[in-house]
């Protein structure tokens, strides 16, 4: 394994560059030299996509660890290391609770609103004791554009949050981010949330339907306001309710889009 973590590390731009090179001067040692020309040109041609490829793998691999930093992040309380993933020029979307706005909307999102309502105070990173806020980031499918500086990807969380002694409940959930590549780092320039549930641990998701604190994750903070408010049909992702987030990327073998369901209300029950 560490052979050939040596190895990918020996790829770079200017190893592919050197192979050309030495390529070139082979060839025109050679008497078929000139003849040689249109190889020579179709091995260039090869290297380059080979380190398209290979540039494209390095890409989604520092979008992976972005994403799964901010689940980390979250986990405990971390809201300004959450904030300095996001780019200046970026918005966050959590559920149908307002669209925040550049990086600026995220720190009064995270440190400040999060910081308030779950951890140690407004602008303080930490969880007080008691709580646990766990978001793993899972099942990642992330796609890189043809230029390198703008990707996309869809993720799922199962979130395990606890007040000791008081309350415990799962959220579960869709992410479909963008990500911007600026003077080669990976960062957020949109990240939106679609809950499918909010449910006591006690009680679970076929019982409960959606909960108050679904409903509460759902409405603007009124003390750190969102810049914009949510699009109406946001509120309508959660069980028992029919709702499909809309996918980034076609069917992998039909190639074709994934068309997204209207939301189809729950029937209502007595």
């Amino acid at each position: 394994m560490k052979k050939q973590k040596l190895i990918f590390q020996k790829i770079t731009p200017g190893f592919v560059r050197a192979i050309v090179g030495l390529t070139v001067i082979t060839a025109s040692l050679t008497p078929a030299g000139c003849s040689n020309a249109a190889k020579v040109d179709a091995l260039t041609r090869q290297l380059d996509e080979v380190q398209a490829r290979l540039q494209r793998l390095e890409d989604i691999k520092e979008i992976e660890k972005l994403t799964r930093a901010y689940g980390y992040y979250i986990d405990k309380g971390m809201w300004s290391q959450v904030v300095e993933l996001f780019a200046e020029d970026s918005a966050v979307q959590l559920g149908a609770a307002g669209l925040y706005r550049g990086k600026k909307g995220a720190d009064r999102m995270f440190a400040q609103g999060f910081g308030a309502g779950i951890g140690r105070g407004a602008g303080k990173d930490g969880l007080p004791p008691g709580v646990l806020f766990n978001h793993p980031q899972s099942q990642g499918v992330v796609d890189v554009d043809a230029n390198g500086t703008i990707a996309k990807g869809r993720w799922r969380t199962l979130a395990q949050v606890a007040w000791h002694g008081r309350i415990a409940f799962w959220n579960e959930g869709v992410y479909e981010n963008e990500y911007i590549k600026e003077n080669g780092v990976w960062k957020f320039k949109l990240m939106k949330f679609w809950p499918t549930y909010f449910t006591e641990f006690e009680k679970g998701w076929a019982k409960q339907g959606i909960a108050e604190i679904g409903k509460a994750a759902n409405t603007a903070n009124p003390r750190y306001p969102p810049d914009e408010p949510s699009a109406p049909e946001d509120s309508n992702s959660m069980y028992p309710n029919y709702f499909m987030p809309p996918f980034h990327y076609p069917n992998p073998v039909s190639g074709k889009p994934v068309v997204a369901p209207d939301p189809a209300r729950a029937p209502t029950t007595k």
